[in-house]
């Protein structure tokens, strides 16, 4: 089971950090001048950190999907 436990563990450690990203690029955009080419960059980290979360939940309903079938084989 260790196995499992490190990538469910990393699924939601990308999860984490993703919602950090997030969190970084709003307060970024929050703060900006009003110059637009000054959102750039945050818009795409926050862009970036939505499809980080996306795929981190993937990740994570695809090894609980993994270990159900597993427990299901087993018993």
């Amino acid at each position: 089971m260790q196995i499992g436990s490190s990538a469910y563990q990393q699924a939601l450690l990308g999860i984490e950090r993703g919602f950090n990203r997030l969190e970084k690029a709003a307060s970024d955009i929050a703060s900006a001048d009003a110059d637009p080419t000054a959102l750039t960059g945050p818009v795409l980290d926050l862009i970036a950190g939505q499809q980080q979360v996306e795929a981190s939940v993937k990740a994570l309903e695809t090894i609980n999907e993994t270990l159900g079938t597993l427990i299901d084989v087993k018993a």
